[in-house]
């Protein structure tokens, strides 16, 4: 299982579900920024990665090896008030051709190790406000990814990573509570196994921070049960962690507690390194 390579003929999808509560507007630790931008920086630089990674020369098109979505929740800057959207140009998932086509802008790069004259395209939005409805959002995803696993049943399955300040504001919702929800999102399947759900908690002040554990022992809320939703890093997953000299224990949860910034830019490039692309 989870061995399947990304191709144009079985294409993987990975999901964001990106908290945009009201506090999101916190400074981050020395990002120098709000967790809403750090967050959405992240994001904008793994969809770059993908882009860059589904290109097969320099300067070439992206082909069509990954389907991406961004779900928005809390602040709904389309459609007004407290809810779940999909951030990329009102698509829930789109081809990654799509998104390298069609940036918002491009911008200088920020970060402090940037390359003099570097610039970022920007898809996603720093954006906060209201509460946060984390299960709405796994329930929003969940349909989506849904058809798309129906539709793609030789693909890798489904990856989802949910980007977090906070607790739940939402369980339940719609009968159902958090542990419900992330259970049905993670039945859904392809013949290559189940869905993958990540979590990453990210904290505004400097805090010890919990990596890839494998136990929710010693943690704070709300880190037990985020720690209970998020899959089993697959064998696959853990081999390439490893070769990138990154210690995971067997067993290991897609869960970090108390992020930076350093940290979630890492965590997105290890929670989407799970199998080779191939030119199929």
């Amino acid at each position: 299982m989870y061995e399947q390579t990304f191709s144009r003929t079985n294409p993987g999808c990975i999901v964001f579900l990106l908290d945009r509560s009201d506090s999101m507007k916190q400074p981050w630790q020395s990002s120098g920024g709000t967790l809403a931008e750090g967050a959405a920086r992240a994001v904008n630089k793994i969809l770059l990665d993908l882009c860059v990674k589904s290109a097969k020369e320099v300067g070439g098109r992206a082909r069509h090896y990954f389907d991406v979505g961004v779900f928005g929740y809390g602040a709904c800057p389309v459609g007004g008030g407290e809810g779940v959207e999909p951030a990329l140009a009102g698509q829930p998932i789109v081809p990654i051709p799509q998104v390298f086509d069609n940036p918002l802008r491009v911008e200088a790069e920020q970060s402090v190790d940037a390359v003099a004259g570097s610039r970022l395209p920007v898809w996603i939005e720093p954006v906060f406000g209201y509460r946060t409805p984390m299960c709405q959002a796994i329930a929003t995803a969940g349909e989506h990814v849904y058809g798309w696993a129906a539709s793609h049943p030789d693909s890798f399955p489904p990856i989802v990573i949910n980007i977090t300040d906070g607790m739940v504001t939402d369980s339940p919702f719609d009968g159902a509570d958090l542990a419900e929800w992330a259970a049905r999102l993670t039945s859904i399947e392809t013949r290559h196994g189940r869905t993958l759900l990540f979590n990453i908690f990210l904290s505004p002040t400097v805090a010890p921070e919990a990596l890839f554990p494998v136990t929710a022992a010693d943690l704070p809320e709300p880190g037990p049960e985020l720690f209970a939703i998020s899959s089993t890093l697959p064998a696959s997953m853990v081999a390439n962690a490893r070769g990138a000299r990154v210690e995971i224990a067997d067993g290991a949860r897609g869960f970090v507690f108390n992020a930076g910034l350093a940290t979630l830019v890492w965590f997105l490039e290890i929670g989407t390194r799970v199998a080779d692309v191939r030119d199929r």
